[in-house]
């Protein structure tokens, strides 16, 4: 369905160049120099919203249009000339540019503050999917008592969803940017603390667990103190969403995802709110 919508915006030459890119809420597809992302036609109206929010990034150089097909929404970029992140890709270049990305997005304000009931309510539905779980379900407890460590905290733009197949690394020699996160529509208003906590979660996380810290706390620095405190709240908050998610959307995968991730959550919580909660 996706395909047969590009059939109505592009030229019987063109089809053949296209290589399907995947992609979950919409099919992405690319050729040489353009990448069309495809929205079902109940989901339409989200091509020119990511198009919109790609501008307040700072990223609509990238936004060549965005088209209505068939129904579909289709937005149109620029092809990045990189990879998905990943630890081979990984250099000192890499790191100064991911602070630099986040830090740009993170100096845009956004209306609002985070609220309490918010965070309690997010960790009540944790305590509910992972109910058979006592460590699990004593770190909920220990994230209810600090919940008052993010409550309050001025909302800024946020990406949301760096996972690494999100973030794209530069391929060697070729121009432009080091770094670019896709795929921006669930992107807006949030805790920056919450946003460096997914970077680490779904993407830093790949270089192994010492450099992760390391490598987001490099990032972290730039940061007022408030902002690094916060880490120790959401980075296991986060590990507990992850967590979540495959107990309700893919329960063949929650035990190796509860091996993995639940002992970095409890250890996060414990080194960093016992060092002062400061990172």
């Amino acid at each position: 369905m996706a395909l047969s919508a590009l059939k109505g915006l592009l030229s019987p030459e063109s089809l053949p160049q296209l290589t399907p890119l995947g992609g979950f809420e919409a099919r992405v597809y690319g050729d040489r120099g353009r990448v069309y992302k495809v929205y079902r036609p109940e989901e339409a109206h989200l091509a020119a919203l990511e198009a919109r929010r790609m501008a307040r990034a700072g990223l609509g150089s990238f936004v060549l249009g965005v088209a209505e097909v068939e129904g579909h929404g289709v937005l149109i970029t620029r092809r990045f000339p990189g990879r998905p992140f990943s630890p081979e890709a990984f250099t000192p270049k890499t790191l100064a540019a991911l602070a630099h990305l986040f830090l740009s997005l993170h100096r845009l304000p956004e209306p609002g503050y985070v609220g309490e009931a918010e965070l309690l309510e997010r960790l009540e539905r944790f305590s509910e999917s992972l109910h058979a779980v006592p460590e699990a379900l004593d770190l909920i407890q220990g994230l209810k008592r600090e919940v008052g460590l993010a409550a309050g905290a001025e909302r800024r733009f946020c990406h949301r969803d760096a996972w690494a197949g999100n973030l794209l690394v530069k391929a060697p020699g070729e121009e432009g940017p080091e770094v670019l996160l896709v795929d921006w529509v669930r992107s807006g208003g949030d805790d920056p603390a919450r946003d460096l906590a997914l970077l680490k979660t779904g993407s830093l996380d790949l270089l192994g667990e010492e450099a992760a810290r390391e490598a987001l706390l490099r990032i972290a620095r730039f940061y007022p103190a408030e902002v690094r405190e916060r880490l120790a709240f959401y980075v296991p908050l986060t590990y507990l969403h992850d967590l979540h998610w495959f107990r309700t959307k893919h329960p063949e995968a929650f035990l190796e995802a509860l091996r993995e991730k639940l002992p970095r959550a409890l250890n996060f919580f414990r080194d960093f709110l016992t060092r002062g909660r400061a990172c």
